[in-house]
């Protein structure tokens, strides 16, 4: 469970309690605040931010009438959304790519996700600004730092400057050089961490600094941490000057509230945050989305982009067309699967959605479906996924279990799943050719 549902699920509780009055006083609201502040502390926030959190809301709750139109309920969240986004920090903090070629300096300690997070960052930029980077490999200290970073930049098809044990400060001088020759517009700096900050990494990154005059220092920082996080982002931007924060791992079962702590106990924006091991896994970190996430409002803006970016149009045109003709087979509906899977989790997903009623264990049930049904697909011939009916073989049937590692209950529940929503679909083609408006009550494909 990410940080956001986390909260979400909390603080909707806190918010549902009745309040039935024409104003807010602190009578009606004690219990919904008391509520509201035990959910923030479980949630690992900062216990001085949970305090001016509270305060504030309650300052401005008490005595305020209830706008006409809105409910006692829907004031109160109003004036909790506002609070949230000012300790989250209200506008989103853009990077400064000013210069040609622009250099981003990332820092952070071991295991805070800083090579991965260098390499997200690169395929964001290049993907969403048309920036060419450079990706520099410095990390001369951590056993396979560097080729890891390789590997990665090879994944995205993103070079990668480096020259091994090399003093990380020549490294990074040559690396600007070679990227002024070879027009990138953009050198990310992937530098050493430690397992904890000391006075020889600090000198190290310093020199670096010093020698590359970075526009954007962006400390990584874990998001399982916990309270470590403010101590460490105040560390380092002590000795660096940091320009923001990368959060990573919020898709984790950390609690994650630290995270909520950075912006107000550190006067440090939040810039990205990452939510997922995908290369695509790395977003801009919106204070007013977060916001609605925590309270439960959903997230339509960050979903629609995972659709774009994610989804092939044609692809599925080209599927619409095959459902209603009644052509639709295992091979568009893996396709449509792996479409699915680029987005997210299927919670993920969900918690998006305004309004979207469906309780942990239908997530989790749907989840666990789109991977068993993925990996029994893989395990079939394309033969075999076109023309469906040839799983009617036991033979062909116990290729495919031993092949995928699954059960014969789990293979069954998959050919069900097809041939139920395969019917479905059909009906509803029929029931729109005839002018009526189809029934979506049905769960699909299984899902």
């Amino acid at each position: 469970m990410g940080f956001g549902d986390f909260l979400a699920k909390r603080m909707k509780r806190s918010m549902e309690k009745n309040i039935a009055k024409s104003t807010l006083n602190e009578e009606n609201i004690q219990e919904t605040l008391r509520e509201i502040r035990l959910a923030l502390l479980e949630a690992d926030v900062n216990i001085d931010v949970v305090k001016e959190l509270i305060s504030k809301i309650k300052e401005k709750a008490i005595g305020g009438y209830i706008e006409e139109g809105a409910t006692s309920q829907q004031q109160l969240l109003k004036i909790v959304h506002s609070e949230l986004m000012s300790i989250l920090g209200k506008e989103v903090a853009p990077l400064n790519l000013s210069k040609k070629p622009a250099i981003i300096m990332m820092v952070g300690l071991q295991g805070s996700g800083k090579t991965t997070s260098a390499s997200k960052l690169a395929y964001y930029l290049s993907k969403k600004q048309a920036k060419k980077p450079l990706l520099v490999g410095l990390d001369i200290y951590r056993p396979g730092a560097i080729d890891q970073l390789v590997e990665l930049g090879k994944k995205i098809n993103i070079p990668v400057f480096e020259k091994q044990k090399q003093n990380p400060v020549k490294t990074a001088k040559q690396a600007i050089d070679f990227a002024e020759k070879n027009n990138h517009d953009l050198i990310i700096l992937d530098t050493a961490g430690r397992l904890q900050i000391d006075k020889e990494l600090m000198n190290e990154l310093n020199d670096l600094r010093k020698n590359t005059s970075p526009q954007e220092i962006l400390l990584v920082v874990d998001g399982m941490v916990g309270q470590e996080i403010i101590n460490v982002t105040n560390e380092f931007n002590n000795q660096l000057k940091l320009t923001g924060v990368i959060v990573t791992k919020l898709d984790g079962d950390a609690r994650g509230g630290a995270t909520l702590s950075i912006r107000h106990m550190t006067k440090l924006p939040i810039k990205f945050i990452g939510e997922g091991e995908g290369v695509s896994a790395l977003a801009p970190f919106y204070p007013k989305r977060m916001a609605d996430r925590i309270l439960g409002m959903g997230d339509i803006e960050t979903l629609f982009e995972k659709v774009v970016e994610n989804v092939d149009e044609r692809s599925i045109q080209k599927t619409m067309k095959r459902m209603f003709m009644g052509q639709f087979d295992l091979e568009d509906l893996r396709n449509q699967l792996v479409q699915v899977s680029k987005m997210g989790n299927i919670g993920g997903l969900m918690k998006m959605i305004p309004g979207a009623k469906i309780s942990e264990n239908q997530i989790e049930e749907s989840q666990r479906k789109l991977v068993v049904f993925s990996i029994l697909m893989s395990s079939m011939t394309l033969k075999e996924r076109r023309e469906p009916k040839l799983l009617k073989s036991i033979s062909r049937k116990s290729r495919i279990i031993n092949g995928s590692g699954r059960t014969e209950k789990e293979l069954n529940e998959l050919i069900n799943s097809f041939e139920k929503g395969k019917k479905q679909v059909l009906e509803m083609g029929k029931q729109m050719k005839s002018g009526r408006m189809p029934n979506f009550g049905g769960k699909g494909f299984g899902f």
